[in-house]
């Protein structure tokens, strides 16, 4: 004979099990306000700290994975990434004669950053959050920067603003340091991931930039005088970058757009 069951005891289960998903955090949905300890990836003593980022998927277990394969790509631009930058402007004699062109392109291992999954330590309670449906983790990854890192960032305001967002530190001895950002995009992975990528391109450009710039006159039947004038200028950026890092990142708040801290073995 079956025994009806306790309403109270149906709820507990129903909690029990909501808890021992795999991935949950006591942290979700922690705001953005108070999330900034949580991004800053100071190394520690052989430790590097890789955060990955996915948007979150209805299976608990393939969010983790996504994350997880998305800080060992942190790791592989680590061990080293190529990049190429270049903007072209074009700029005619009429009021609308006139464009605006960027290439970017980077190469690393995407393929072989699996390989880091592995390696990478973490506690899914404590190491991850949410914010705006998107699941971060937090790893740890067995390797040192080539030289020790002693900056700390500072916050300040409501909004915990790092102070590096507007003075870029200059005491990050050994190493190339830029600071970047990205307005919001569809997603808050796909802004980190951007922010991320734009760090690598202004450490390129600190390394290796090329201008070029050149006048034309082009005969124009539709125009008064016959020619028109046109001005032409590329900038080409490209480089190689290793120990490619990120030391912190914040969120800002209101805007949603993702400001980066990223440093690079200075170039020789």
């Amino acid at each position: 004979m079956f025994k009806k069951s306790c309403p109270l005891i149906l709820v507990c289960l129903l909690c029990a099990a909501c808890v021992s998903k795999p991935g949950a955090s006591s942290r979700n949905n922690i705001s953005a306000e108070t999330s900034g300890s949580f991004f800053q990836s100071i190394p520690g003593e052989n430790r590097l700290v890789f955060i990955g980022a996915a948007g979150r998927r209805s299976n608990p277990k393939e969010t983790l994975q996504l994350a997880l394969e998305d800080a060992a790509r942190k790791a592989a631009l680590f061990q080293r990434v190529s990049g190429e930058y270049a903007v072209e402007n074009n700029i005619g004699s009429g009021a609308f004669d006139y464009s605006h062109d960027t290439y970017t392109a980077l190469n690393y291992d995407i393929e072989g950053s699996k390989q880091y999954v592995e390696s990478l330590k973490y506690d899914a309670d404590t190491d991850s959050i949410e914010i705006d449906n998107t699941f971060f983790i937090r790893t740890t990854y067995p390797a040192a920067l080539p030289v020790p890192v002693g900056y700390r960032p500072r916050y300040s305001g409501e909004d915990n603003r790092p102070d590096w967002v507007d003075n870029l530190p200059r005491e990050i001895d050994g190493y190339d340091a830029a600071v970047s950002y990205s307005g919001r995009l569809s997603s808050l992975a796909d802004t980190f991931t951007n922010s991320c990528h734009n760090a690598i391109f202004a450490l390129i450009k600190n390394i290796n930039t090329v201008t070029q710039s050149s006048d034309l006159l082009y005969e124009n039947t539709g125009s008064l005088f016959g020619y028109k004038t046109a001005n032409n200028n590329i900038t080409y950026s490209y480089g190689t970058l290793i120990g490619f890092y990120i030391l912190d990142t914040w969120l800002d708040p209101k805007t949603k757009w993702v400001w980066t801290l990223a440093i690079a073995k200075k170039s020789q």
